[in-house]
């Protein structure tokens, strides 16, 4: 069953020139799928929900995932069903953390373009209509475009934009004129309509390999799907409690890139118990508890470097060479929240990973590449010399 689907997807006229004198099949606008992430979220779920609903864009279905709320969400979620059949939702029995959730629904949708949405945020009007605009305007084809985010504390808007998004924007980089064609879907009536702002492609920033974020939270992107599927199988997801938006991002802008749009897309709902900015973000001042509960971003790198390595075949000769895979592996390298881990793996996840993986790895980017790799990692030389002629420790 997909989600709802809002208003009627707007379709090309039926293409002249078949010969055999049947129609051929009507272009359709992509389906964009949002998963609504929940957990005892009832008092906001509502108006995000119709935030979803509201949407200019035509082709959207909507997925809300529960994880185990023991608020009012239950009831909230009867009243959405009631009102919205379209609606598909989602319970889990259990609360095993967001980013099991997040792959649920991801299993449940359709779209070609997904946006992961916080049940505690909103998406502004345009939100899904700009981002697919971005998407089919682009000559690079990146794996996720990424909104600002308003935030918004009780009912008023306090900042407009957002700290780490405002750090490539502040400065000259990622500006390629040339890099759109601003897209235009003849539908009877021209999709996007007179009043969407196409001077939105002047705002974009391209995003090139970084370890650092520098994106708007969650609510504020939307992937490619086929680019989540790169990351998506990773066992290791199912004991990553948050994170989320981290490990996506920072792997798939590591792979294929993403874009900045200096527009807001969504509104970020400060309310005292979020994860990330608690309060208003202020130059200078953290505003949230680094490795606090909750925070699970180192844990989230490590799995990460386990995925680029432990799936190196998906990438090695299809796009990259081996020495553009090594650099990138070097500059997405960080280290492990393991204590009882030895020094060398704790320093290096990626070393840990390539010596785990040697095996497999080897054959795509070079016995000599990865010794001389880790020994720059300072891995021992015991450990070096022994790959590939026992069961790696």
């Amino acid at each position: 069953m997909h989600g709802r689907m809002i208003n009627p997807a707007r379709r090309l006229e039926s293409l002249p020139g078949n010969s055999s004198g049947e129609d051929k099949p009507f272009l359709r606008l992509p389906l964009v799928s949002v998963i609504v992430i929940n957990f005892n979220y009832g008092r906001f779920l509502r108006a995000t929900v119709e935030s979803v609903l509201g949407q200019t864009y035509p082709n959207v279905e909507c997925i809300v995932v529960d994880n185990a709320s023991s608020d009012e969400s239950g009831t909230v979620l009867q009243a959405i069903e009631a009102r919205d059949a379209g609606v598909k939702i989602i319970r889990r029995a259990e609360n095993c953390g967001q980013t099991p959730a997040a792959l649920e629904g991801l299993a449940a949708s359709k779209g070609p373009y997904v946006i992961f949405l916080d049940a505690d945020d909103l998406l502004l009007p345009c939100c899904v209509e700009t981002h697919v605009f971005v998407h089919l305007s682009l000559r690079i084809h990146v794996g996720f475009t990424s909104g600002d985010m308003l935030q918004m504390s009780g009912d008023q808007i306090v900042l407009g934009t957002e700290h780490a998004f405002n750090r490539i924007l502040l400065t000259g980089r990622g500006i390629r004129p040339r890099a759109v064609r601003a897209y235009q879907h003849e539908s009877g009536g021209a999709w996007p309509g007179e009043d969407f702002n196409r001077h939105v492609l002047d705002t974009i920033r391209f995003v090139g390999l970084t370890n650092q974020w520098v994106w708007a939270p969650t609510s504020g992107n939307c992937f490619r799907r086929d680019a989540l599927c790169l990351f998506a199988d990773n066992p290791a997801l199912q004991n990553l409690k948050t994170g989320t938006d981290l490990y996506f991002c920072l792997g798939i802008n590591a792979v294929s890139g993403s874009v900045l749009i200096d527009a807001p897309v969504a509104v970020y709902r400060l309310h005292g118990g979020n994860i990330y900015s608690q309060r208003p973000q202020l130059n200078h001042v953290l505003c949230y508890e680094p490795g606090g509960a909750g925070d699970s971003n180192a844990n989230a790198r490590a799995v990460l470097a386990d995925q680029l390595i432990g799936r190196a075949d998906r990438f090695v000769e299809r796009g990259w060479i081996w020495i553009h895979y090594l650099w990138l592996l070097w500059r997405m390298d960080c280290k492990s929240p393991d204590p009882l881990l030895p020094p060398w793996k704790r320093r290096s996840c990626v070393a840990a990973a390539l010596v785990k993986n040697y095996e497999s790895v080897a054959p795509l980017l070079g016995t000599w590449p990865i010794k001389v790799w880790l020994a720059l990692c300072l891995v021992p030389w015991k450990v070096i010399s022994s790959l590939g002629k026992k069961p790696a420790s």
